[in-house]
């Protein structure tokens, strides 16, 4: 009754670590993940209840509610791209999670965040100028993820701790989409930029809580 729902659709190029992400979310153990490559569309849903919750007191409805994580996975092939447009226009979320991974290329991410921001307009309207307006008016949720935050440094531990000199290679590595990311500002003024460093397969699970957090501000308390 006092559920709510998170809803997102994650994109980014092949092999970023969308799939690992929503598996983790579900509760899949590290040792189980396998490296696969998503083909097709799928809507994974999974009922959690945030680590905030036991800052609230037992009588608060917030102590007890739980959030329906729905997340859409899409294949980030690019061959297999055009799949994101119809995704968007036919499943109505907040917003989305881009991954991007810092071993992949800066040019061919970059092209597949210059995608997700085409898709995404059009899925609001296919003519521009309509979908203009509504990016201007509405409210959605863009949350940029450097996923694999791991491989900037030798890790050998069973969990994965974002130090200072690691957070500072993987802004480094984001800088390069500034421009992007801005004309996201731009063209959504009313919208929600975030950012998050972790590594999908190995930061502990508060951290992917602590991410979720973020969106859930984003979506029912700004």
């Amino acid at each position: 009754m006092f559920d709510r729902d998170i809803r997102v659709t994650v994109l980014g190029n092949t092999g970023v670590g969308k799939t690992t992400l929503i598996e983790r979310i579900k509760g899949s153990k590290v040792k189980t993940l396998q490296a696969q490559k998503t083909l097709n569309m799928n809507v994974e849903e999974k009922k959690i209840r945030l680590r905030s919750s036991e800052l609230y007191p037992w009588y608060s409805i917030e102590a007890h509610r739980k959030y329906r994580i729905v997340a859409i996975d899409n294949p980030g092939d690019y061959k297999l791209r055009r799949v994101w447009r119809e995704v968007l226009r036919k499943f109505t979320t907040d917003g989305m999670l881009f991954l991007l991974d810092p071993k992949q290329s800066v040019v061919v991410q970059k092209n597949a965040m210059e995608d997700s921001y085409n898709y995404f307009l059009d899925s609001l309207d296919l003519n521009p100028q309509k979908a203009d307006l509504f990016a201007k008016s509405k409210k959605y949720i863009f949350h940029f993820v450097v996923n694999k935050c791991d491989t900037f440094d030798n890790f050998s531990e069973s969990e994965f701790t974002l130090t200072p000199s690691i957070k500072e290679k993987a802004v480094d590595f984001l800088s390069h989409f500034a421009l992007t990311m801005d004309e996201f500002k731009r063209t959504f003024p009313r919208s929600k930029i975030g950012i998050s460093y972790l590594s999908a397969k190995y930061s502990p699970y508060l951290d992917l809580d602590k991410l979720f957090e973020i969106l859930k501000v984003y979506r029912y308390q700004t």
